[in-house]
């Protein structure tokens, strides 16, 4: 079960079409798609795909009720979202700690809510009682956010805290792959080591504390195995080309890139 299904997104008395547009996107865009409403005002929902295209499918399901007590019925917990500060004492959470506790309560069953408030004033007192916390996102001293931000922030937080897409394109980049082995990167140092002598790059800098450095941002990058072929490749092109130079053969213009590339292309098959 996508764990983000167990969050239910609450808006107080929303009163913008564009608005609630730009929350649905954010929504959409972080894998949330329950949204309730209570009493909104009159608006064509139709222009929420203004700022939120293709997310008619949240607009479908969404819930309207007449007041907050009814919109929390069902609900187990609600987390109630505000900057301002309030003269009475609340059971405050940041909002990372916040979220962390929500994803807690809904793998053991528990239906979520996260309640914002109005645009231009937020929630009220008494709606803020209804929610067992106030959650508070931190900022610079200039506080405001609006509506959209806010609920943008939270399923943020919500979708990378439960592990959803956050290693997703890199684990597709890597498919297939492996971490590079001691001795291919040893090759690698090497061929950038040849090449670096090729081209008279030592006259600027000691061999030692060159490739020092050169090892050592290899090291932080954890090369893949494709990675050391595709870098051998370049760097191979980049030493031939020196070495006919050297030997006074100069092609009359550099080789168009897909030329280039298509030996890069060798290099890494072999």
């Amino acid at each position: 079960m996508n764990e983000l299904e167990g969050f239910c997104v609450v808006l107080v008395e929303p009163q913008n079409p564009i608005n609630l547009g730009t929350v649905i996107r954010a929504m959409k865009n972080m894998g949330m798609g329950r949204l309730r409403l209570v009493n909104p005002a009159a608006m064509d929902l139709d222009r929420t795909q203004i700022s939120a295209h293709r997310t008619e499918d949240i607009v479908a399901c969404m819930e309207v009720y007449g007041t907050l007590d009814e919109a929390l019925s069902d609900m187990h917990v609600t987390y109630g979202f505000s900057a301002r500060h309030r003269t009475r004492a609340w059971a405050s959470l940041e909002m990372e700690d916040a979220v962390g506790r929500a994803l807690g309560e809904i793998r053991d069953g528990l239906n979520v809510a996260l309640v914002f408030g109005r645009e231009q004033s937020g929630l009220t007192n008494d709606e803020l009682a209804r929610c067992q916390y106030r959650v508070h996102i931190r900022t610079s001293d200039y506080t405001s956010l609006n509506l959209a931000q806010a609920v943008l922030l939270a399923s943020y937080s919500a979708f990378r805290q439960a592990g959803l897409g956050s290693m997703a394109s890199q684990e597709n980049y890597m498919k297939g792959t492996r971490p590079a082995t001691q001795e291919e990167q040893t090759r690698l140092l090497k061929r950038i080591h040849e090449t670096m002598i090729e081209v008279g790059f030592y006259k600027a800098a000691t061999k030692s504390t060159a490739m020092h450095r050169v090892h050592n941002i290899l090291t932080r990058a954890s090369l893949h195995d494709d990675e050391v072929r595709l870098l051998l490749g370049m760097f191979s092109e980049v030493l031939n080309y020196a070495r006919l130079v050297d030997r006074g053969v100069r092609p009359e213009k550099i080789r168009p890139v897909d030329e280039f590339l298509d030996g890069v292309r060798d290099d890494v098959e072999r």
